[in-house]
């Protein structure tokens, strides 16, 4: 059983932002991530992803899930 609060949550009733559409913020994170990492920049992401989760920090996760997802594509 979990003890992580994000999940404990009952679930919400969201509509996820699409992978393919992008705000000034995501841009530079992402921009960044590839300066850093070049082609482990997804890895790093997903890893900033799963840190925010296990913190509880839903909006952080949500963002980061969000910024994978787009560069995945």
């Amino acid at each position: 059983m979990s003890r992580n609060p994000v999940r404990s949550k009952g679930q919400k009733a969201t509509s996820p932002q699409p992978a393919a559409q992008g705000n000034p913020g995501d841009d530079a994170i992402i921009d960044q991530a590839h300066a850093l990492y070049s082609s482990d920049a997804a890895t790093a992401v997903a890893y900033c992803g799963l840190d925010a989760w296990f913190e509880g920090e839903e909006e952080e996760f949500r963002r980061f899930a969000r910024l994978f997802r787009r560069l995945m594509n």
